[in-house]
């Protein structure tokens, strides 16, 4: 007599568990289920919120990195067109040094695994740009218009700045989520050996879809031996 095959197994599971939900409703949806599926969805909303925020600081910092990069390599290559936009006073060297210190930042901001330590070093760099800029609207001859519209801009992105750091310290400062439990669950509405050969039991298989007797396999009949 040949073995069950795997096909008749997975049909004695599925059959097996389909006739328990319908003789017993409470299998399909009880309060253990419900309330795992619950603390399950839960679950996953929060870990798409911290996702969603993860991925927001991080294209924020990436776009402060490729500014900080143009900002830097304007400031390296042209300086006193920098000055004259500024409406500075500053020398070609300080300039040349500050467009260093943002090519540097920025390319942190690129590479790193952890922007938090860039973004800070960027919030200090907008302190010492506000520094200079006011020191440079207090000296005679300045362009003030030019240098308070120049404060202003950098004051709008030292928010930016602070901001986001402060949203990448929050971040790395969560409380990661636990490892999901999975222990509880069997997949199945009743144990194996109920549900072994109720699909051979209850299950009508097709004549066309039977073994033909040629391929079936040899039995002697007791019969005429």
């Amino acid at each position: 007599m040949s073995e069950p095959s795997t096909d008749t197994a997975f049909a004695d599971v599925s059959l097996a568990s389909s006739s328990a939900e319908l003789d017993d409703p409470s299998l399909a949806g009880s309060p253990r289920s419900d309330a795992s599926s619950s603390g399950t969805s839960d679950a996953e909303s929060n870990l798409g919120a911290k996702a969603k925020a993860a991925l927001s600081v991080e294209n924020v910092a990436r776009g402060l990195g490729w500014f900080s990069i143009a900002l830097g390599a304007w400031e390296l290559l042209r300086p006193r067109s920098t000055a004259d936009a500024t409406g500075s006073k500053s020398s070609s060297t300080l300039i040349k040094a500050y467009g260093l210190r943002e090519l540097t930042t920025g390319i942190g901001l690129l590479t790193a695994r952890d922007p938090e330590p860039w973004l800070w070093a960027r919030v200090s760099g907008d302190a010492l740009d506000l520094a200079t800029l006011v020191t440079d609207l207090r000296s005679p001859h300045a362009k003030t218009r030019n240098t308070a519209i120049a404060i202003a801009a950098v004051l709008g992105v030292t928010v930016i700045d602070a901001l986001c750091a402060k949203a990448a310290h929050d971040q790395a400062q969560a409380p990661q989520e636990p490892p999901r439990d999975y222990s509880d669950r069997v997949g199945m509405a009743l144990s194996p050996e109920e549900m072994r050969g109720t699909a051979r039991s209850s299950l009508q298989v097709a004549p066309d879809m039977q073994t033909p007797s040629a391929l079936r396999p040899y039995a002697l009949d007791s019969s005429s031996a």
